[in-house]
């Protein structure tokens, strides 16, 4: 009698065999015999583009019955549990090979990876028939691949599964917990791993997810258990949640919560450190928007609430509801910080210090904070850059203004300094939506409010009694009908000019434009005439309206009218200087085909060497007074309207750029008020008629071109003769006063210029020095002591440097660093400055911005000035000074600083 068999054959069992006996080659038939239980609950088996019947069959009489119904081609799987004797001659003569095929599905196994033997582990497995049975279930459309060196490892067998199935990106020896982590975060992973169980049933399951918990080292007790119970989604944001968790007191509430969420006994901070590096690598990769990172720190913060530890979020350093927190403390930081400035201002003035030093330092220590998040520079986050709007009006509130009594004085005081105030306070006042935060940026809004309030006001009446009668001007500012001939005509005798004239442009809005220009392009490089301390700037004519100071402007004579009196009078102002040049506006601008960016004209022109100074006037800013919200605009080449393509355009052709507005503008911030007058020729001037209001002054003389000469000017942002709208212009603050000029080149400065050093205020860039340092702003330009002059004496130049700075200078190993020196290029006021910056820097780090700010050089000019610098205070090679590990930063090692040259200050 034959012996019975208690195996059940596969389907991938019988298509391996099909293969390896040439089924699917083209036009082969044959009877497959395979020894197994005669038991087939499924129809004929896919393969080779078409299907294989087979036939279960319980006896000899049914084998042959089942050969008989077979057609004279094709294959037939004949599946019986009778043995080759059993059946006899007469029926295995059918058979291919003349007998039942008694299959090891690890024979098919082997196959499938191109093996020709299995290791040890795998041979000697616990329930080995299933696991390899599984293995063959789980056989990928494309097949496994082939084993390295013939032999099929347990390896080998996790990291194909786990590559087929899982979507694990990588295997073997690079396979660690990163790996792991960041694939629980990036893929479906409970998904995958309830379709491989359904497909190979649950023990290989079982077996990867063992597998890779022991490449997930000390979080092995929670990714092996996660991964089989589903929740493998959640290793990382409970891992987020720990930090908090790991803050709050041993037994305490949340603590026992977590345990119910994650019984695994692993250490709180491994988990947590595992988990925000995970997510801190992916959002440094620039994955912060994408979904499944934005899914696993909305996790993080649903189980933050369900263990109970919001309170502790403050903590992590990743969880969003962590980064609410520290900005909210900042708010609260920012609002006491500036809680005395109405008393100091009333007491001491306005330009008096009106925040004190240890409130900055608390705002300083909440603002470290806040950067400290990762999520703090992530896309699309709106509120940190507001709340650093609000520090830096701190900063700037920190420190005393000195007294600008002269005209000269007013107006570099604004461009330099208060057009940087104006654009952190649009920022600030776009408003967050955390009440501490938000409360705190109004606090210190209206702090600002009473110093610059006080600046517009002293500004505006040297202005009307100065600048309106066209008295003298100091060097870099020019009235606005001298500014071609003074700047842009001679610029363009040596170089092609691109004039760009943004049509209300305020000194706040250039800072933002000049910062994306010469940052995104970065091809476009400031520069400043040779010897220049600061940006130039031009005065509008009155009343700061189009008709009147842009007219002006392009006319080169004090003139009024619109679009014909500029384009006259610019041909015949540039015929005048002996050059060539061409006006184009709005209309002109615009009418570009589908496609192109730019006007064919425009183009043409802008290519045309002939031209000499092509002028373009946009509109974009002055529009967005009447019809959106200049304040809450993000200003960029981009966003206003033709100027990126216009520089693409210069740059090839090799043109400089300036880039300059006819006046400025105010912005309406709902908080002002209405005054009802006649004969107004804007919502910020009208005839004077005898009485002048409350924030406003009377401008009479040669440089008022309406009303007669005599004009009643706004100055009060707040105060409007007319109806409400975005923003306004016409009146006598600054901001609608001065305009802003500002000079870029592409690959050289241009004859008689140099490429600026940063112009944003050192307390825009970073923390302002307190005791026992002191910053001290750069001047834009210092020229080299010769050497033989300097000695080894501190430079009085600096008064307010550091006593460590002052001992270094004094020391003998400087001395004989000085000696030792040739070709040096950097004075001792210089090094004394960066030195200085350096030791009131966080971590005694600046990045290039600040310390080139701090040397007085252009950034693209830093790795030049650098090694200079370095070859006086890096001692024997001793890296005293030099740059930080991300190549662009520049560190100061103070400990090394004080050994070599033997100083302790």
């Amino acid at each position: 009698m034959a012996r019975r068999v208690s195996g059940v054959v596969s389907v991938a069992v019988i298509r391996d065999l099909l293969t390896r006996k040439g089924a699917a080659v083209a036009g082969s038939s044959g009877v497959l015999g395979i020894r197994a239980r005669p038991e087939w609950p499924n129809g004929p088996v896919p393969f080779a583009g078409g299907s294989v019947p087979v036939a279960p069959c319980l006896s000899s009489l049914a084998v042959r019955e089942a050969l008989l119904r077979r057609g004279p081609t094709g294959w037939l799987i004949i599946l019986t549990d009778r043995d080759d004797d059993d059946l006899g001659l007469g029926i295995t003569a059918h058979l291919i090979g003349r007998r039942l095929q008694n299959p090891d599905p690890w024979d098919a196994v082997k196959h499938g990876f191109e093996a020709t033997r299995i290791d040890s582990r795998l041979a000697s497995a616990d329930h080995r028939t299933d696991l390899a049975m599984a293995l063959l279930n789980a056989t990928p459309d494309t097949g496994w691949p082939a084993a390295r060196g013939g032999i099929l490892t347990f390896d080998h067998m996790m990291e194909s599964v786990t590559a087929a199935h899982l979507e694990l990106p990588t295997a073997g020896d690079g396979l660690d917990l990163t790996t792991v982590l960041e694939w629980t975060v990036q893929s479906d992973v409970a998904r995958h791993m309830t379709g491989l169980g359904a497909r190979s049933g649950p023990l290989l399951a079982e077996m990867v997810a063992g597998w890779v918990a022991d490449h997930a080292g000390a979080l092995a007790p929670v990714v092996g258990p996660a991964l089989i119970g589903g929740s493998a989604a959640d290793i990382v944001p409970l891992g987020l949640v720990a930090r908090a968790v790991d803050s709050s007191a041993a037994g305490s509430g949340p603590r026992a919560l977590f345990r119910q969420q994650a019984p695994a006994a692993v250490p709180l901070a491994l988990w947590a450190d595992a988990a925000e590096a995970t997510i801190g690598e992916l959002i440094a990769r620039g994955e912060a928007t994408r979904d499944h990172v934005r899914a696993a720190l909305h996790r993080a913060d649903q189980l933050l609430d369900q263990v109970e530890a919001g309170s502790f979020a403050p903590s992590s350093a990743v969880l969003r509801t962590s980064l609410s927190q520290r900005l909210a403390a900042l708010g609260e930081a920012l609002r006491v910080a500036v809680g005395g400035a109405p008393v100091r201002a009333s007491s001491g003035g306005p330009d008096s210090t009106l925040v004190e030093v240890a409130m900055l330092a608390k705002v300083e220590s909440a603002w470290a904070a806040v950067t400290g998040h990762v999520l703090a520079n992530r896309v699309g986050e709106v509120r940190v850059p507001r709340a650093r709007a609000g520090v830096q009006l701190v900063r700037w509130l920190s420190a005393p203004v000195e007294d600008a009594a002269a005209f000269p004085a007013v107006v570099d005081r604004f461009w330099q300094v208060d057009a940087w105030v104006d654009r952190a306070v649009n920022d600030a006042t776009s408003g967050v939506d955390i009440e501490e935060l938000a409360q705190g940026l109004r606090a210190v809004l209206a702090a600002v409010r009473l110093r610059r309030a006080a600046h517009d006001m002293s500004f505006a009446a040297l202005a009307v009694s100065d600048a309106v009668n066209g008295s003298p001007l100091p060097r870099g500012v020019t009235y606005a009908e001298d500014l071609l001939a003074s700047v842009v005509f001679p610029l363009a005798r040596s170089r092609g000019v691109l004039f760009v004239l943004a049509d209300g442009m305020s000194g706040g809005v250039a800072t933002e434009i000049v910062d994306d220009v010469t940052t995104q392009m970065d091809t476009w490089l400031e520069c400043l005439p040779d010897g220049a301390t600061g940006r130039l700037a031009a005065i509008a004519a009155f009343p700061t309206l189009t008709r009147v100071s842009r007219a002006s402007l392009f006319c080169g004579d004090l003139a009024t009218g619109e679009q014909k009196v500029e384009l006259d009078g610019f041909a015949t102002l540039s015929k005048a200087h002996g050059l060539t040049g061409r006006l184009f506006h709005k209309l002109a601008l615009d009418s570009s085909e589908p496609g192109f960016a730019i006007a064919h004209d425009v183009a043409a022109t802008v290519d045309d060497e002939s031209v000499r100074v092509v002028a373009c006037v946009l509109n974009t800013i002055d529009d967005a007074l009447d019809r959106s919200d200049p304040a809450g605009i993000e200003w960029s080449a981009e966003s206003v309207k033709h100027l990126r393509p216009l520089l693409d355009r210069a740059r090839r052709a090799g043109r400089v750029v300036v880039i300059a507005s006819d006046h400025g503008h105010v912005i309406e911030r709902r908080d002002g008020w209405f005054e009802s007058v006649v004969s107004v020729s804007s919502n910020r001037s009208f005839a004077y008629g005898g009485a002048v209001p409350a924030g406003a002054v009377r401008a009479t003389g040669r440089r008022v071109l309406d009303h007669n000469g005599d004009a009643v000017l706004a100055v009060d942002e707040r105060l409007r003769f007319g109806p409400i709208k975005a923003g306004y212009h016409g009146g006598a603050a600054p901001a609608e006063v001065v305009i802003p000029v500002v000079v870029v080149a592409n690959g050289q400065a241009p004859l008689g210029w140099e490429f600026a050093p940063p112009q944003s205020p050192a307390w825009w860039r970073g923390p302002r020095a307190v005791a026992p340092t002191a910053i001290v702003e750069a001047p834009r330009k210092s020229t080299p002591v010769a050497i033989e002059t300097q000695g080894s004496l501190f430079d009085p130049a600096v008064p307010e440097s550091s006593g460590l700075v002052a001992q270094l200078f004094a020391s003998s190993v400087w001395a004989d660093q000085v000696r030792r020196s040739t070709n040096r290029r950097v004075t001792d006021e210089e090094i004394a400055r960066l030195v200085d910056a350096l030791l009131a820097a966080p971590g005694n780090r600046l990045d290039a911005e600040a310390a080139a700010a701090a040397l007085g050089v252009a950034v693209v000019r830093l790795a030049g000035a650098l090694p200079q610098v370095q070859r006086l205070l890096n001692v024997e090679q001793y890296e005293v000074i030099g740059r930080d590990s991300d190549g662009t930063s520049v560190v100061l090692d103070v400990a090394l600083l004080r050994e070599q040259f033997g100083v302790s200050g």
